[in-house]
């Protein structure tokens, strides 16, 4: 069986009429991408790097591009507060640009909207999130 990417994992939890069958789901498709993807989207502790709205970019038009996500999200770090202080923005954001040109166009849609702090499935929310991965957000400090 072919492994699906993370926007098909999302696409399909956002499918799912029952919050507990998507949870389920969720856990069963768990990988590093997913929940780097979820907290990207979600933990408030996050800060993205990037300007915003969507950088001019080539869709990826290769076949068969599901499993690139996977490879490529151990970047990620690169384009977060924190990640890496003295990469230059222009080169930041040139990488980010490979990225979303290397991966599936759906993955590269969703990268874009975890960019922006959220994510385009509905019934996907943080309370499902939380629910289904206890402990994935670094919660806000409380004073």
């Amino acid at each position: 069986m072919m492994k699906l990417s993370v926007s098909e994992i999302l696409q399909k939890a956002s499918e799912m009429k029952d919050e507990a069958a998507r949870i389920n789901w969720l856990r069963q498709n768990n990988s590093v991408a997913l929940e780097t993807i979820l907290r990207g989207a979600f933990d408030p502790s996050i800060k993205w790097l990037l300007p915003e709205g969507n950088p001019p970019y080539k869709p990826n038009d290769l076949v068969d591009q599901h499993h690139r996500l996977f490879t490529e999200i151990r970047k990620m770090y690169l384009f977060i507060e924190g990640g890496n202080p003295d990469l230059k923005q222009l080169r930041r954001e040139s990488l980010f640009v490979e990225i979303l040109e290397a991966v599936d166009p759906e993955d590269a849609k969703l990268l874009l909207a975890v960019k922006e702090k959220h994510l385009p499935y509905p019934g996907v929310t943080p309370d499902v999130i939380r629910k289904a991965f206890p402990g994935i957000f670094q919660e806000e400090v409380k004073e």
